[in-house]
């Protein structure tokens, strides 16, 4: 009994030690801003010592303890050849798994009620750009204020692609008004599997679309086989919009941000589904 329990307790302590020295190794990378700023430049490619150190505007005293600190924990190793500095395999991994820290922690200060419903992972830009990003939410007395945004937006834009994870009948209504006012823009929507679903179970709904695209001339409404973790509409390929369900209410929670890193993301990603999707009227036909 007493080796039984003596046996918990190392392997107790082993997982303490383990955690704090990752939480020590954590520290001392992010208490010095020279150390982060280091590793950011040579993500960018090596550097010589000379060129680090007019980028730090540190002295060469203190360039130096830096770059022997990174050296001895294996983050950054010289180049024999040139004797500049590069970050090694292990390096990388570790500036790149910073950078996605402090991405999540400052996309979870400026919205600390919505981090947890954005797909974060789906996003291969750094999380910081959303930082300097707009959250649109409706009050309570009107949950739908953010998609009302939203529809506004398409309507008075001259172009629109979206990518459709949860239906809601507002971006369309605000392109169908930007038609009838003779301002018609350019939108290619992509709706998921879902809300395909959603569509073919109500003739009206499918009807009033293709209604829409025969006023448009060209095929506007497109269909996935598989789901999408957010909607996301790039207007006028200049603004982005991801829009997201609210866990315990009626309505959307949407953030805008039109960092160029986000929308060259969404240009991307909205293109690669496009090449999986079909028209929209193939899956209606049949049920008409």
């Amino acid at each position: 009994m007493t080796a039984e329990y003596s046996g918990k307790e190392i392997k107790s302590k082993g997982e303490d030690q383990l955690a704090e020295t990752t939480v020590e190794y954590v520290a001392f990378l992010t208490r010095s801003e020279h150390r982060f700023h280091v590793l950011n430049l040579l993500a960018d490619g090596a550097s010589s010592r000379e060129e680090l150190r007019k980028q730090l505007d540190a002295t060469r005293v203190t360039l130096s303890r830096i770059l022997g600190d990174l050296e001895d924990r294996a983050l950054i190793h010289r180049r024999n050849s040139e004797g500049g500095y590069e970050l090694t395999s292990f390096g990388e991994t570790v500036y790149r798994d910073l950078v996605r820290l402090q991405g999540t922690i400052m996309v979870g200060q400026t919205y600390p009620n919505l981090i947890s419903r954005l797909p974060t992972d789906w996003f291969d830009f750094d999380l910081r750009c959303l930082a300097n990003g707009e959250h649109i939410h409706g009050k309570s007395e009107d949950p739908l204020a953010a998609t009302r945004t939203l529809a506004n937006a398409i309507k008075g834009s001259s172009s629109c692609e979206s990518l459709v994870r949860t239906f809601t009948s507002l971006p369309v209504y605000g392109y169908e008004q930007a038609i009838q006012n003779g301002s018609e823009p350019e939108v290619h929507v992509i709706f998921d599997s879902n809300v395909t679903e959603t569509i073919v179970g109500d003739s009206s709904l499918h009807t009033k679309l293709r209604e829409l695209e025969s006023q448009a001339d060209s095929t506007v409404y497109f269909s996935l086989d598989e789901r999408v973790p957010c909607t996301v509409d790039l207007i006028d390929g200049e603004t982005v919009f991801f829009t997201v369900d609210r866990d315990h209410e009626t309505g959307f929670d949407i953030i805008s941000c039109s960092h160029s890193d986000v929308v060259a993301w969404a240009n991307r990603v909205i293109g690669e589904y496009s090449d999986r999707a079909v028209p929209l009227a193939e899956r209606t036909s049949d049920v008409d």
